[in-house]
């Protein structure tokens, strides 16, 4: 493998530019203490032993004790092999399971061409709800199984995203789907025109659905967390449509 291919690899699995740098400094360059390494990269001691940090955690560099000091190596190359082969696999978990939820999707597609984006990870997820915040003076209409989306996002995160949007003037209106006797009172109901409704009964939905403008932003917390945007304005009709059913059995 090159290091053109290598860089590309490296690119795909969405490695920052410093982790990048570390880790092809290390791959072409040998084993060296962070004091090296920052020399080598041009970067501070304290950034090299974060990025450093984060490698080991995937597998991709290795801490050395010579000589009882810390040295650090490029781990076997196979492991970034099996990283991508890891990625590839959940990419297509993703993908199955988006063809299992969404079928509805999958007619869309014979009279559209929606703009699709896929999100992977707990942060990746949380990128997505930023996409909301490019947008002003519009009406959310959230589906919110909140057992799940608990998995997904921590509280203190989902009360930045509430201020976050209340500046930037976007109304919700929320069916949360839950079998707590309580659900938050705290989330998604801060702004004067905004309306929650609460659906207690079984029902089976997956994912979580934010629908803004054009675009509709769907979460899973199924075995992973990812999510994904569709942009079309026929298929985001339809979730209105949908969005709307259900408010009518909520209460």
């Amino acid at each position: 493998m090159s290091t053109n291919n290598i860089s590309s690899a490296l690119r795909r699995l969405d490695l920052s530019d410093f982790q990048q740098t570390i880790y092809l400094s290390l791959l072409t360059e040998g084993k060296a203490p962070a004091r090296i390494l920052a020399a080598r990269t041009g970067m501070t001691r304290p950034s090299v032993y974060d990025q450093l940090k984060s490698l080991i955690a995937l597998n991709l560099v290795v801490e050395l004790d010579i000589d009882g000091k810390a040295e650090f190596a490029a781990a076997d190359i196979k492991y970034l092999d099996a990283l991508l082969e890891d990625k590839i696999d959940r990419l297509n978990q993703s993908r199955a399971f988006l063809s299992e939820a969404l079928p509805s999707l999958a007619d869309s597609l014979h009279t559209v061409t929606p703009k699709l984006r896929f999100f992977e990870g707990s942060d990746g997820v949380k990128q997505l709800l930023k996409d909301i915040m490019w947008h002003d003076t519009t009406t959310l209409q959230v589906i919110w199984p909140e057992q799940k989306m608990n998995q997904v996002f921590d509280e203190l995160f989902l009360k930045w995203f509430d201020e976050r949007r209340l500046k930037r003037q976007l109304t919700i209106e929320s069916v949360w789907v839950s079998n707590a006797k309580k659900v938050s009172d705290t989330l998604f109901t801060s702004g004067a025109h905004d309306a929650r409704r609460v659906l207690q009964k079984e029902k089976n939905i997956a994912m979580g659905t934010i629908i803004y403008d054009s675009k509709v932003a769907f979460i899973s917390s199924h075995a992973e967390a990812f999510g994904f945007i569709v942009e079309s304005n026929e298929f985001a009709q339809s979730e209105r449509e949908k969005f709307g059913a259900l408010w009518q059995l909520a209460q």
